[in-house]
């Protein structure tokens, strides 16, 4: 008896494994290859012999390793395989070009050639912020992405040679024929958001010029496996020592090696950065959708959603994504570039500006700054639109800067409502909203009260608000005492 039932288990445990595989392979696998995991304590006894089995380590950092169908199977017959999936195919996360904005007509801070077309300068705040916090010197992004190819308008001095997991001879940065020059533009383009050089007359401006830009390449010629990332990312912490990885790259296939390594990354306080992505739908792309990852969606001009941008509970902020002017790898600036590719690293090259000032900030605190500081621009509190709103770099800044007990975000005006957010760590209070003319004679106010972190207040007053009309937000203890703890204005179409 007792052996029949050995016998049982025995044939269970076999069929569970095939049904294991069969399941996590459902997919097609890019080039037949899937990505495995040993069991405990195998590794240092397999890597010696690992060639003999037509194996390829992806990370020895991470045991993750590279093998096809038939290879995994036999090494799971031998009871050696702990884990194993697809190795999926990633996409680049932009998209066709879309409608241009129209030029600003004001002076311009910068005499960059495009600089009047870079709108989210100011609907982000992000001058004052570099005015007060730096260029990013000596923070190291890792653009994983097609290459960069240096522009006259970058610091070349600033971008390093980088790795190409593609083709190995080359480098992150080489540029060699017309086909890698196409491919390329992708990378340059997301590079350029994040270094071009400022106040010199041509092109546009860099968010951190002064950063230095790690080329990992990882999509060209055709070839853009979910192996290669991983690699990249695992580099980009122990090889080449960067405070914040930029992917401005999807794939719909959820992994758990691509969790590893980015757990990995941020267990080593690098801050991970990825767009959202550009299907416009519900579903989880990755690796936005990785925990411990700051997913970006996109907004246009007038802080409305992108018709493209992603639309689901990982998305944590958004910025601009649509109507951008950026350089393409031929040095030609082009119009309504679109996508939330380029998102993710406006917020990249604000991250370098934190971190430069601030080097201890890792990936949950410079959450925490974005959502602070952020305008609430869609449903109240946070959606799964834009996350916790429109990224705003200059109050963003002040909420790290302050570092207060108590923080009150700026104002943000939707119609006839107005919202603030309000972080405060167990402490109880009130807030007054109140509306004063022209003349600074109090027309209309309202009352609320508060008591948890990170809440979102709106308030809907009876009447339009004019322009000239200025709207306060004051915040006090509690009725009592009175005591303030901060104060938010803003003028009406000021």
């Amino acid at each position: 008896m007792k052996s029949y039932f050995l016998f049982f288990i025995s044939f269970m445990s076999l069929a569970l494994s095939i049904l294991f595989i069969s399941v996590v392979f459902a997919e097609e696998a890019y080039d037949n290859q899937f990505l495995f995991k040993l069991k405990d304590d195998l590794d240092e006894v397999f890597l010696t012999e690992y060639r003999n089995f037509g194996v390829d380590v992806v990370s020895e950092n991470l045991s993750i390793y590279k093998a096809d169908y038939d290879t995994i199977e036999n090494l799971r017959e031998l009871g050696l395989i702990d884990y194993a999936e697809e190795n999926a195919l990633i996409e680049l996360a932009d998209l066709e070009t879309g409608e241009s904005v129209p030029i600003s007509g004001e002076e311009p801070k910068y005499n960059d050639a495009y600089f009047k077309k870079q709108w989210y300068f100011e609907k982000h705040n992000l001058l004052g912020a570099k005015e007060r916090l730096g260029n990013g010197k000596g923070v190291r992004i890792a653009v994983i992405d097609s290459g960069v190819a240096v522009q006259e308008d970058f610091n070349s001095s600033n971008i390093e040679e980088g790795y190409n997991y593609i083709n190995p001879d080359k480098t992150g940065n080489y540029i060699s024929d017309n086909d890698t020059l196409t491919v390329r533009v992708h990378g340059t383009q997301v590079a350029g958001i994040i270094c071009s050089k400022s106040d010199n007359e041509i092109g546009i401006a860099g968010i951190a010029e002064e950063a230095t830009i790690v080329p990992l390449i990882v999509y060209q010629d055709g070839t853009n496996s979910l192996e290669n990332v991983i690699r990249a990312i695992d580099d980009a912490v122990r090889k080449y020592n960067c405070d914040i990885i930029n992917m401005s790259l999807t794939t719909p296939t959820k992994s758990k090696f691509l969790q590893e390594a980015v757990d990995y990354a941020n267990k080593n306080n690098v801050i991970v950065i990825a767009a959202a992505g550009n299907g416009g739908a519900a579903s989880y792309l990755y690796p936005a959708s990785c925990e411990n990852v700051i997913s970006v969606g996109s907004v246009d001009l007038d802080f409305g959603v992108s018709y493209f941008s992603q639309k689901n509970d990982y998305v944590d902020i958004s910025a601009a994504g649509s109507g951008l002017t950026l350089v393409g790898c031929d040095g030609v600036y082009r119009d309504g570039r679109q996508g939330t590719s380029f998102s993710a690293p406006i917020i990249s090259g604000f991250a370098a500006l934190i971190k430069e000032k601030y080097p201890y900030v890792n990936g949950e605190l410079f959450l925490k700054i974005l959502k602070a500081g952020s305008y609430d621009i869609e449903n109240v509190g946070y959606d799964i639109y834009t996350g916790f709103g429109a990224f705003n770099a200059f109050e963003s800044m002040e909420f790290i800067e302050k570092n207060r007990d108590f923080f009150i975000s700026p104002i943000y005006i939707n119609g006839s409502d107005i919202r603030v957010k309000i972080f405060g760590d167990g402490i109880f209070g009130n807030l007054i909203f109140a509306v004063y003319d022209e003349n600074g004679k109090m027309k209309d106010f309202y009352t609320q009260t508060f008591g948890t972190e990170n809440q979102v207040f709106c308030k809907g007053f009876k009447q339009s608000l004019e322009k000239g009309e200025v709207i306060k937000v004051f915040a006090f203890d509690n009725f009592l005492s009175m005591k303030p703890l901060g104060e938010a204005r803003i003028s009406v179409g000021g």
